[in-house]
């Protein structure tokens, strides 16, 4: 009974956070025109107001519980009925997967020749590149010395050819993502017993666009979220058998360099681990181990390793104007609805410090860029840090709800699936993926019909006419599935499961707190879709 009583309220909590994203979703999408619900009968609905809402929630959330009730029933039954003890390949057979994934990927590398150059590589190049460049922590200080001392030494080889430093780069890159991937396909063989769920997950990591394009792009998030990827994997085998995984001391090696170089990789890795360290203590007291040995290690060695790179290359630090995405997004909803009306005279006049009236009234609720790159962040704000704490805490709990509404405008387009993912919506700007890169480096196809098949994706979202397979492209539905196999680890009291998922919660959460919304921060939820698939489906 108790058992039938807690699973009851596990069903109804995940319903009622699938109602809220869905609802909250709906309302934003419709309100700034990025729904991907083109159909007339859901544009005649549009935006819900009063019992419309009251109804829509009371039936959504007895629609999704139904459907979650159904859905651990069917896959704790299914998962008893199909048991296997089907042995593991040998070494020979995955050496050949990896060769073959690698393969797939470079298939993708041919079409976008010789590699796709943007996100903040023009910057970081420059570092890596010129002695007389200053280095500086506003990007990962590893991934500007491995992406740009690759690329750089491609470039000097070559006769100052930059393409063939990408082309370099690209495919030193492919070849990490292809170990850890392979890996990956690996566990999900050794965990489900199933070679045609291996297979499919093979197709998805050799094939799959999002996946694809990314393994060969120079942006930092590739790296970070495949070595996220690979810590997901070795947390699920740590906390499902402890003593077994530190008896095997290579994985415990592995385990704690994945997290550092995930950590060296993005600045907000170690955060989150921080935060996963904080969630293993109260949840999974009785394995402690896992935090005094694994994250507490990760923390140390990554601000250590971190703060030595710094001091060799005697770099720059990073301004904090990232991290305070959301309390500037907050301050200048209030102030674009509100006026100075919202604020106080001294509120006013400590605001004005550090930004302008222009600037706030600027405000796009999506991203903080308009109003963030616009501020005196560290000659002002924190140079008075407790006087500005003071201001956002004192406007938000005079406007709460507009603080609540600012986050979340500029998160939704993560945890909603039915939405496109545009960085200005009002101005229709579309940006899935930056796949045409920068014009220093000119696109050489050598298979030009799969490359206008990969911009079709990035640039006409063509996919999104397709109901169903939309979805998988939508960061919103991979992190629904995400959220699903976490509560289905927790119905089955699968501690492998709930921990590994909670890592990346946690790797989520630091991402909400960012100025924007874009795949690659997200990547890690596209790496983790079919071993979300072999949690829940299990021997």
């Amino acid at each position: 009974m108790r058992g039938e009583k807690r699973t009851r309220i596990i069903v109804l909590v995940l319903a009622v956070l699938f109602t809220f994203m869905q609802l909250a979703g709906w309302q934003i999408s419709m309100r700034y025109g990025t729904s991907v619900h083109r159909n007339g009968i859901f544009q005649s609905i549009g935006m819900l107001n009063g019992y419309q809402l009251v109804f829509a929630a009371v039936f959504e959330t007895a629609f999704w519980y139904a459907v979650i009730d159904f859905a651990f029933y069917f896959l704790g039954k299914r998962k008893r009925r199909r048991a296997s003890k089907a042995e593991m390949p040998g070494r020979r057979m995955w050496l050949t997967v990896g060769v073959l994934l690698f393969f797939g990927l470079f298939i993708g590398l041919l079409a976008c020749w010789p590699g796709i150059y943007s996100y903040d590589a023009q910057g970081q190049l420059g570092q890596a590149m010129y002695p007389e460049t200053v280095y500086t922590m506003h990007h990962p200080l590893l991934h500007t010395l491995f992406m740009g001392k690759i690329i750089t030494f491609g470039y000097r080889v070559s006769g100052e050819n930059l393409g063939v430093g990408i082309l370099l780069h690209s495919i030193v890159q492919m070849l990490i993502c292809t170990m850890i991937f392979t890996y990956a396909v690996y566990f999900i063989r050794k965990v489900t017993g199933k070679n045609g769920l291996a297979a499919a997950a093979f197709l998805y990591y050799a094939f799959f666009p999002v996946v694809v394009l990314f393994s060969f792009c120079t942006t930092k998030d590739v790296l970070c979220g495949a070595f996220l990827h690979l810590m997901v994997i070795l947390t699920y085998e740590l906390y499902q058998d402890g003593e077994e995984f530190f008896a095997r001391k290579g994985k415990v090696f592995l385990l704690i360099l994945s997290g550092v170089l995930m950590c060296l990789f993005r600045n907000n890795g170690v955060y989150a681990v921080a935060l996963m360290a904080l969630f293993a203590v109260i949840f999974f007291r009785q394995n402690l181990r896992a935090v005094c040995f694994i994250l507490l290690p990760v923390i140390v060695l990554s601000v250590f390793s971190n703060k030595g790179l710094q001091i060799v290359l005697q770099a720059r630090g990073a301004s904090m104007v990232e991290a305070s995405s959301v309390p500037i997004q907050q301050i200048a909803r209030v102030y674009y609805e509100e006026g100075e009306a919202g604020f106080t005279e001294e509120e006013l006049e400590l605001l004005y410090q550090a930004v302008s009236a222009e600037t706030l009234l600027g405000y796009d609720p999506t991203t903080s860029d308009s109003v963030k790159n616009f501020t005196n962040f560290d000659d002002v704000v924190m140079e008075q840090k407790g006087a500005y704490l003071k201001l956002w805490l004192g406007v938000g709990i005079r406007h709460p709800g507009k603080y609540i509404a600012a986050f979340l405008d500029n998160t939704y387009q993560a945890w909603y699936p039915g939405t496109s993912i545009m960085r200005y919506p009002e101005s229709g700007d579309y940006d899935y993926l930056e796949i045409e890169g920068f014009d220093t480096v000119i696109k050489e196809p050598k298979i030009p019909g799969l490359y206008e098949f990969y911009d079709k994706i990035a640039a006409d979202y063509f996919y999104q006419k397709i109901p169903g397979l939309r979805l998988l492209f939508s960061i919103g539905a991979m992190f629904w599935i995400m959220l699903f196999t976490f509560f289905y680890g927790i119905r089955k009291k699968d501690e492998g499961v709930t921990a590994a998922l909670l890592l990346t919660l946690c790797f989520c959460a630091t991402c909400f707190l960012g100025p924007v919304v874009l795949v690659r921060y997200y990547l890690n939820l596209f790496y983790l879709f079919p071993v979300c698939i072999a949690f829940i489906s299990g021997r």
